[in-house]
């Protein structure tokens, strides 16, 4: 298991769930920040918005380097990824308020792995190294 499985694997269990965690490996075109391809070919793109059963239609960080997408029905795992490997997933105000303006619900889904480092060492940092 690398790195960002251990740490998906770990974020997951400390809120009580339990679900299969595997990094993507993730195929970007130079320059092309809007769209991705996983490593068997499935292109993913980026939206603004992702609709979860559970909050309805949630706004994506606006990250710059990396974006937020919906793991395709026809895999296995947990279904919000960040295009570093990192799970995703919604929170409130209080955990992305350093990132972004406030969202009409206060939700947003965010890059699990940038906003704990963020709020435990100021530096958000995603699963490549990159920071933004």
């Amino acid at each position: 298991m690398n790195g960002i499985d251990e740490f998906n694997k770990q974020a997951l269990e400390s809120q009580g769930i339990k679900s299969a965690v595997r990094s993507e490996k993730i195929v970007r075109s130079v320059g092309d920040l809007q769209e991705a391809r996983l490593g068997d070919g499935t292109v993913i793109k980026r939206q603004e918005f992702i609709f979860t059963e559970q909050d309805g239609l949630v706004k994506c960080a606006p990250y710059e380097l990396h974006f937020i997408y919906e793991m395709p029905k026809d895999k296995k795992g947990w279904g919000l990824m960040c295009t570093c490997g990192s799970i995703a997933g919604v929170v409130g105000l209080n955990a992305y308020s350093k990132l972004a303006s406030p969202t009409n619900t206060g939700k947003m889904i965010v890059c699990v792995r940038h906003t704990t480092l963020k709020q435990n060492t100021g530096i958000g940092e995603h699963a490549d190294g990159s920071h933004e």
